[in-house]
């Protein structure tokens, strides 16, 4: 797995394509392979039969989610870990509902018809077809220390999914990442010539995700730290083969630091010009998008 290459920015399609495509459906991760990017990041939580799904939210998500009969549902906590996969097949993800606040995010994201969330395996399938010297298939695996009754233990639920991963062909492809370092741990454990990247989350507030990152949080395995910008020198001593920090937790120093330990940098989740070209300027060696073709065109543009 080639993670870094001088000069060269790798194109992770966020969710497939969020900003074009509904997220983590099969035709958004197609339409990345059509336009030749060969990257992408998507997430992984579990069913009640202990089925690995491709979905972000420990909960369906009423913005993009349809019932059998078409309409969108107004319940917002039915757990995915409570439901069959048969139950979470039945419910559309095709498209998004640009009334709620989160589709106001993706006003451009077209529309497809019968699109159900799919399973790792199914997406694991379908990546097999289009294998390229530079592929790289980041899966996310959603778990946290904060709330319990949401996915099986980190145990458990990394030989769920190590499982799917080993009837693939595709493990020297894939690079595993986590909120939650228990579950890097596992993978550790279970099987270390899988690659691991540690995400962070630095900030205080702004997004869903509360700070990850302070000394002994339950998120980063409650390992003691002394100031933040130890972190490369961390998860390079925990064996990880990447650093995935929030882009606007980081600084040139910050990724020149991870450098210095043979570090990859792979940010999350950039999708205008101007930070783009920022986190281009700062040499992170990839950049998740939703908006892949867009970074791929100003690329081309600067001669990146």
């Amino acid at each position: 797995m080639i993670l870094a290459k001088p000069n060269h920015i790798k194109i992770y399609g966020h969710r497939g394509a969020r900003g074009d495509l509904p997220e983590n459906t099969l035709d958004s991760f197609k339409y990345l392979f059509e336009n030749n990017i060969n990257a992408y990041e998507t997430d992984i939580l579990i069913s009640k039969d202990l089925i690995p799904v491709i979905t972000h939210d420990f909960r369906l998500d009423p913005s993009f989610t349809k019932d059998e009969e078409g309409d969108w549902i107004t319940d917002e906590n039915i757990k995915i870990f409570d439901l069959t996969y048969d139950e979470i097949s039945k419910f559309d993800v095709g498209s998004l509902n640009k009334l709620t606040r989160y589709g106001r995010r993706f006003l451009n994201q077209r529309s497809l018809e019968n699109q159900k969330i799919p399973k790792l395996d199914e997406l694991l399938e379908l990546s097999s077809k289009i294998l390229s010297q530079d592929t790289i298939i980041n899966l996310e695996i959603k778990s946290t220390p904060d709330e319990k009754n949401l996915t099986p233990n980190p145990k458990e639920m990394v030989q769920i999914v190590l499982n799917d991963i080993k009837k693939s062909n595709l493990q020297d492809k894939i690079i595993i990442s986590s909120f939650d370092w228990r579950i890097l741990r596992e993978v550790k454990n279970q099987s270390p010539e899988i690659s691991r990247a540690y995400l962070t989350f630095q900030q205080e507030k702004g997004l869903k995700i509360k700070k990850t990152i302070y000394s002994k949080s339950p998120w980063i395995d409650h390992i003691p730290l002394t100031i933040v910008y130890d972190l490369p020198k961390i998860i390079k001593e925990l064996g990880g083969s990447a650093w995935h920090p929030y882009y606007k937790d980081i600084n040139k120093k910050a990724v020149k630091d991870a450098h210095d330990y043979n570090l990859p940098v792979n940010v999350w989740t950039v999708n205008d010009e101007y930070n783009m070209l920022k986190m281009i300027e700062y040499e992170v060696d990839g950049i998740m998008t939703d908006y892949p073709l867009k970074l791929k065109e100003l690329c081309d543009k600067k001669n990146i």
